[in-house]
C-alpha cells in the first residue's frame, strides 16, 4: 500500500507505485496496458514488509495464506474491471463507488483511507526500525522505547521531506518498484530478518495468538500488500477494451503479482528452513540489508504521507481537488502527527501486523462498497459476483474476529 504508481482507493494515484504517464500509453495492447497497471499498482512496499511478517505469523502455511489473498484480490480486481469498463470514466475507487452509489460512498472510502494510510505508515516505520535494531543486535528486538524512537525518527525524516518541494520523477518511481523487489529478494534469500521462536516478544507477531488466530491475522494484514487491486477503475475505462481483453489484462496482472509474491514467500521459506544454512547473517551483511530496507521504506513513507494528505483534502465540504503541487503543508504536517500517534501505539508485541489492520479494514471497506455497487448496478452475472464477494468478505470477518479476540 503506497503512492507512486497507480490509483489508490482514495486517490487518483496509488500510494507507493510509479505514476502512470499518459505519454507512456503508446500502442501497447490493451491486455498489456491493464496487466502492467495492475501489477505496478499492487507491487510496492508490501514486497519488503509482508514476506517476513507472514512468515512470522503463518509459519509453514505462509504460501497458503499468500495464495488465498491473491485469489481473493484478483477476483475483486476482475469484478471491478468488468463493472466499470463501459459504465464510468477513469477514476479512483472512491470516485467509482461514488458515481455508482452516491457521494456518501466516495466520502466513506476517502475517510477510511485517509485514516488507514497514517496507520500504514506507522507500520512501515516500525518494520524499518525493527530491521535496523536486528542489524545491531543480531536478532529480532523486543518491542520497546528503542524501537519507538527509531520508528518516530523515520517518520519525522519522511514527513520533513514531504513538507519540502521535493518530488520524485515518474522514472524514479518506476525504478523504485524494481529496487524494492531486489531488496525483498535479497532479504528473502538470506531469510532475514529471521522469524523468532513461537511466543517470542517481537514487533512482527503478537505472542498470545493461537496458530489459527495468527494465520487469520496474516491474511487480514495482507490487504496492505493488496492495495492496488482496485487500480483497474482508472485504467480499464481509459483503455476501453472489450470484456475478454479486459479479463485477460487483469489475469496478466494477477499472474505477475502471484509470481512475485509467491516467489518471495517460497524463497523466504526455503532460506529459513534450510538445514545446511551457514549460520547467522554476518554483521556487515545485516547492515547492508537493513540500510537498503530502511532507505526504500522511507521513500515510500515520503510519498504515502502526501497521498494521505491529498485524500484527506477531499473530505472538506466543497474543497476542490488538490492542485498539481499537492496538498497544503499544514495538512501534510497533520498527517505526520497522526502517523506518529499511531506509531506510539505500537510499543507491544506484533506492532507491525496490528497496525497493518488499519489499511486492511480500509481496503475491505472499499471492496465491500464496490461489491454493493456490483449488486445494485450490474447485470445478472455481475450481481452474482458482487454477492459472492460480499459473502466471502463477511465470512472472513465472522471467522477471523473470534480467533483474533480469543487469541
Amino acid at each position: 500500500m503506497e503512492p507512486a504508481g497507480t490509483s489508490l482507493p482514495g486517490e487518483a494515484v496509488a500510494p507507493g507505485r510509479p505514476e502512470t504517464d499518459a505519454g507512456d500509453r503508446t500502442e501497447r495492447r490493451p491486455e498489456l496496458e491493464i496487466g502492467a497497471h495492475v501489477s505496478s499498482s499492487v507491487l510496492g512496499a508490501g514486497m519488503v514488509v509482508m514476506p517476513p511478517v507472514v512468515a512470522a505469523l503463518a509459519g509453514g502455511h505462509s504460501l497458503l495464506v499468500w495464495s488465498a489473498h491473491i485469489l481473493l484480490g484478483g477476483s475483486i480486481s476482475l469484478m471491478l474491471a468488468l463493472l466499470v469498463r463501459a459504465r464510468l470514466r477513469p477514476a479512483s475507487l472512491a470516485g467509482a463507488v461514488g458515481a455508482l452509489l452516491g457521494s456518501w460512498a466516495e466520502r466513506a472510502v476517502n475517510g477510511v483511507f485517509a485514516v488507514a494510510f497514517t496507520a500504514g505508515q506507522a507500520a512501515i516505520a516500525w518494520f524499518a526500525s525493527t530491521c535496523l535494531l536486528t542489524a545491531a543486535n543480531g536478532s529480532l528486538p523486543r518491542p520497546g522505547a528503542d524501537g519507538l524512537l527509531l520508528a518516530l525518527g523515520i517518520l519525522v525524516v519522511a514527513v520533513l521531506a514531504a513538507l519540502t518541494p521535493l518530488s520524485l520523477p515518474a522514472a524514479v518511481l518506476r525504478l523504485r518498484s524494481w529496487v524494492a523487489g531486489a531488496v525483498a529478494l535479497a532479504c528473502a534469500a538470506w531469510g532475514w530478518p529471521a522469524a523468532s521462536a513461537v511466543g517470542s516478544h517481537t514487533p512482527l507477531a503478537p505472542s498470545g495468538l493461537s496458530p489459527g488466530g495468527a494465520q487469520w491475522l496474516a491474511l487480514a494484514a495482507l490487504f496492505f500488500a493488496g492495495v492496488g487491486w482496485e487500480s483497474v477503475t482508472s485504467v480499464v475505462p481509459a483503455v476501453a477494451a472489450g470484456p475478454r481483453r479486459t479479463a485477460a489484462g487483469v489475469a496478466l496482472g494477477v499472474a505477475s503479482v502471484a509470481i512475485v509474491y509467491l516467489g518471495l514467500a517460497a524463497v523466504h521459506r526455503l532460506a529459513a528452513g534450510e538445514p545446511a544454512a551457514p549460520g547467522p547473517v554476518s554483521a556487515p551483511l545485516r547492515w547492508v540489508l537493513a540500510g537498503a530496507t530502511a532507505a526504500v521504506l522511507i521513500s515510500y513513507v515520503f510519498t504515502n504521507v502526501r497521498t494521505a494528505a491529498r485524500i484527506a483534502a477531499r473530505l472538506r465540504p466543497g474543497e476542490p481537488a488538490p492542485s498539481e503541487r499537492g496538498p497544503g503543508r499544514a495538512l501534510i504536517a497533520a498527517v505526520g502527527v497522526a502517523c506518529c500517534a499511531f506509531a506510539c501505539t505500537g510499543v507491544r508485541d506484533g506492532a507491525v501486523p496490528l497496525l497493518l489492520l488499519g489499511p486492511a479494514v480500509a481496503a475491505m471497506t472499499g471492496f465491500d462498497l464496490a461489491a454493493v455497487a456490483a449488486v445494485r448496478c450490474g447485470g445478472p452475472l455481475m450481481r452474482s459476483a458482487g454477492a459472492l464477494v460480499l459473502l466471502v468478505l463477511a465470512g472472513m470477518a465472522v471467522l477471523a474476529v473470534p480467533f483474533l479476540l480469543g487469541g
